[in-house]
């Protein structure tokens, strides 16, 4: 494919090319359909198990703004991982964006390992029909023998800043490849749109060339349903966060004087499903750091059956059974979890010390 893509790109002189951006959860809240760009680069995994918690949200908004897609995995070999079981994982994920997108593996760790990016590459070519291309700064793809990847039609996007100044400068030259696809000119980048710094990106080639990286054979792409955020949590649980967002389409993260609360609302399919307390922020699956699942939520009325202690983590005195009040806050991970007060609190009791009345 990049003897054929060559002749495309010396066809158009590298006079066309496409602008765009590279982006993963650190951009959250960033609005893609407002900006002017032609493609979005979507971090989607990274090695086994993880994936990025915005990818699918971000996807859509390119789609939706008629731009270009493309989708990229974050290698671990430094963590004893195979390639063929981090690629499996990629494909999981990206699974039903393929035929669309451009896929991408980001090399940056333990980058003399040549043998694992190559089989990377291989098996999500086996698997998928699309050859990946590799991302990588100038020093590694000048200082070690990527033959190997070249011989196997693998593409280069190469990450070269200059004085990184947010302005495209000398492009880079490469030493093996006979010309890289994309190339990353800076970490500090601007766009009318979003106000923090953006990696920011040329594509050498026009949007048809694009599609034929992201679909070789021009194959005619059935769209499989549009994967949604899967909400693991109900109305009524209780759990703990130190960070909501202003709304369910998990824009605008902001840190909260409370750090526990109820979820009162969901919303499947949303980013950030869950509202809590009706209306002290909402959250995402990655935001909760713990929870009480179907528990007593506050403003439940109780009577405590057995003693509890006047500070949460039961360092204080004891509280008094036998007494009848209202649930008025929850800390999930505490000793004592659930505060019972009336007109003042009463003390901090655990479940079993609790009765619904």
């Amino acid at each position: 494919m990049i003897q054929i893509l060559s002749c495309l790109y010396n066809m158009i002189g590298g006079e066309k090319m496409l602008k765009g951006i590279d982006i993963s959860r650190y951009q959250a809240g960033i609005n893609i359909e407002a900006l002017e760009i032609d493609f979005v680069i979507v971090k989607a995994t990274e090695g086994v198990g993880y994936s990025d918690s915005n990818y699918i949200e971000y996807l859509e908004q390119a789609i939706n703004s008629n731009k270009k897609i493309g989708l990229y995995h974050y290698a671990r070999p430094d963590l004893g991982n195979t390639a063929e079981d981090e690629a499996t994982w990629f494909v999981s994920k990206a699974n039903s964006y393929i035929k669309r997108a451009i896929l991408v593996l980001d090399w940056e760790v333990d980058v003399s390992n040549i043998n694992w990016a190559y089989n990377f590459l291989k098996t999500v070519y086996e698997k998928t029909g699309v050859r990946p291309i590799i991302y990588m700064s100038v020093y590694p793809a000048d200082n070690y023998d990527w033959s190997r990847v070249v011989n196997g039609d693998f593409g280069l996007w190469i990450a070269s800043y200059g004085a990184n100044t947010g302005a495209p400068g000398t492009p880079p030259t490469n030493k093996y490849w006979p010309f890289y696809i994309l190339w990353q000119y800076t970490s500090k980048g601007y766009l009318n749109g979003y106000s923090g710094n953006l990696d920011l990106d040329y594509f050498y080639g026009t949007k048809e060339v694009w599609n034929k990286y992201a679909n070789p054979n021009q194959e005619e792409i059935v769209p499989e349903p549009t994967p949604t955020p899967e909400s693991y949590y109900e109305v009524g649980d209780v759990v703990s966060f130190d960070y909501l967002y202003r709304n369910s389409y998990a824009q605008g993260r902001v840190s909260s004087l409370i750090h526990s609360g109820t979820i009162t609302r969901v919303i499947t399919g949303r980013p950030a499903p869950y509202l809590i307390n009706n209306g002290t922020g909402w959250l995402s699956n990655d935001l909760i750091l713990s929870s009480i699942v179907n528990d007593f939520t506050i403003g439940t009325k109780v009577k405590t059956i057995k003693q509890g202690n006047a500070s949460s983590d039961g360092s204080s005195n004891r509280a008094k059974k036998g007494i009848e009040g209202t649930i008025t806050r929850i800390i999930p991970d505490a000793k004592y979890p659930y505060l019972v007060s009336s007109s003042v609190p009463l003390g901090w009791y655990q479940k079993d010390a609790l009765e619904k009345l």
